[in-house]
């Protein structure tokens, strides 16, 4: 899901402005351009996960898990193989570490 929406805000970013693009995902119609205002900036993030991949390779793991995949903590931690008081750990330092990356990408 992560490459699929970094893909699509690469190619949107080619784009002139003022283009909606519809994508279509397993039957579901979702309207891009309409949920770009309140979505954070994906191609940022990317590049986030990249330099938190570096830092702690889990914590980044966990990011795409619980943000792209939807997972809950205990699925989390299930497929880390960790407890979910790790996964709540991983994730709250994962979260503020992702905030001030991005904050300073702004």
């Amino acid at each position: 899901m992560r490459r699929l929406l970094v893909d699509h805000a690469r190619a949107r970013g080619a784009e002139k402005r003022g283009a909606s693009v519809t994508v279509s995902l397993d039957g579901a119609d979702i309207d891009v351009d309409a949920r770009a205002a309140s979505q954070p900036d994906v191609l940022a993030l990317d590049r986030a996960l990249e330099k938190l991949a570096a830092i702690d390779p889990r914590q980044a793991r966990l990011v795409e898990l619980r943000y792209f995949a939807g997972l809950t903590i205990d699925e989390a931690a299930a497929v880390l193989n960790v407890a979910a008081i790790t996964v709540k750990r991983d994730w709250a330092l994962a979260r503020t570490w992702l905030y001030r990356e991005l904050q300073g990408s702004a």
